[in-house]
């Protein structure tokens, strides 16, 4: 993902839409090295919008790092089948 300033941004607009657009791409913009948005291309009913990508970069599920770890390392280990 690439980020940019939001004075980057106001000086290329036009080429972050057009990578958003064309190449697909999930871009930040923010200030002081802090991504504050995203852009993310438009979604169209036979694409599916890269949701794992925007979660990771997102803040929405920063409330799971003060959660206790539910299975030690040997219960991940261990083969259920």
């Amino acid at each position: 993902m690439r980020h940019y300033t939001t004075t980057e941004a106001r000086k290329h607009l036009g080429e972050i839409v057009n990578q958003v657009k064309y190449q697909k791409i999930i871009i930040s913009i923010g200030r002081r090295d802090e991504e504050e948005v995203l852009m993310v291309p438009k979604v169209t009913l036979d694409e599916s919008l890269p949701m794992s990508e925007m979660n990771a970069q997102s803040s929405s599920f920063q409330f799971l790092n003060e959660e206790p770890d539910i299975y030690s390392m040997k219960d991940l280990k261990k083969r259920y089948v």
